[in-house]
């Protein structure tokens, strides 16, 4: 049994807008939703780590999206 919070009302409004949709408009919605996401992602390392650069918070992010040795191996950090 599928768990969901969401009521099939509003499942099949959902379902209908996204197949109303172009091809372009649902890429830009996926894009908007990523950079969203990424943006929450910065703020919280940035509250983590308020002294650190930019640098330093994209190395943290890639270390939560990549995991610890592809981000050092990106970053060249021993």
């Amino acid at each position: 049994m599928k768990l969901s919070d969401t009521s099939p009302k509003a499942s099949q409004v959902y379902f209908e807008r996204l197949a109303a949709m172009t091809p372009s408009e649902r890429v830009r919605l996926g894009v908007a939703l990523w950079e969203a996401g990424h943006a929450l992602q910065c703020a919280a390392f940035r509250r983590k780590y308020p002294h650190a650069d930019e640098a330093e918070i994209a190395f943290h992010v890639a270390v939560t999206r990549f995991g610890e040795e592809l981000a050092r191996a990106a970053y060249r950090r021993v």
